[in-house]
């Protein structure tokens, strides 16, 4: 089964409408911000070239950075303070925009449920999603034990070699929370929770592994929709099976 469910979600996930709601969360966010940036630079670079060509350096107090105001007189420097600014720039980019899909991709989980439903699993109902104050609540709960998990492992920072890994472990339980709390609440089925319940192990095996290569700097954010696709893939079929079971015993009986 579990060969299968993987086989569905990859199928799914190179599908020009997955692929989209993998990428446009990311390069949107990046274009939009990467436009303001270049503009801003170019504006940046333009003060640094007319005060060296005019010598006046009025936005920056002379007399308390003297150095400074000497070392903008060379081209060599503008470079270095150029490089360091796209840099820095580039690196903040890429990190807000991370920020952006991720949360792009949470509030895209009903949506992507209703997808995978819709072509494989039209006899699997839907239930009523958690209302929005109940969520914010949940996911409130969740971070304040995310936390608490965090203060409980700072002291094992100092530990060398293992730190690191000990140090994952919060992060792993508001991955793992987060996604199954994501799919719960986005009314998969009415069997959601006791299915992820029973297959907890099995849940968790996966999860690491999601949690892994989600360390992987983007790599890991392209495939948030694709670990969407298959938890919803195996929920489904698993409430599925749990239906025609239930169905059997009635007929049996």
């Amino acid at each position: 089964m579990h060969n299968s469910t993987l086989a569905k979600a990859l199928k799914d996930f190179f599908t020009g409408k997955f692929l989209f709601l993998s990428l446009a969360p990311l390069i949107a966010p990046i274009l939009i911000l990467g436009t303001f940036f270049v503009y801003g630079s170019s504006e940046f670079f333009t003060l640094l070239q007319d005060g060296s060509a005019s010598g006046d350096y009025s936005y920056i107090d002379e007399s308390a950075y003297p150095i400074l105001t000497y070392l903008l007189g060379f081209a060599v420097f503008h470079w270095l303070i150029m490089t360091l600014f796209v840099l820095l720039g580039t690196f903040g980019i890429v990190l807000f925009s991370l920020v952006i899909a991720v949360i792009t991709v949470g509030l895209l989980t009903p949506y992507i449920v209703n997808a995978v439903r819709k072509k494989s699993y039209l006899d699997v109902k839907s239930t009523d999603g958690d209302s929005f104050l109940f969520s914010i609540w949940s996911i409130f709960i969740i971070f304040m034990k995310f936390i608490l998990l965090l203060l409980c492992v700072l002291p094992f920072l100092l530990l060398p070699f293992v730190n690191f890994f000990i140090f994952q472990l919060p992060f792993f339980y508001l991955f793992y929370r987060l996604m199954m709390y994501d799919l719960i609440s986005s009314g998969v089925c009415k069997d959601a929770e006791s299915i992820i319940k029973d297959n907890r192990l099995y849940l968790f095996v996966v999860m690491g592994i999601f949690f892994f290569l989600s360390l992987m700097p983007l790599f890991g954010l392209l495939l948030q929709v694709f670990f969407v696709v298959y938890l919803s893939h195996f929920i489904l079929n698993k409430s599925k099976e749990v239906e025609l079971s239930r169905n059997t015993n009635m007929e049996i009986q």
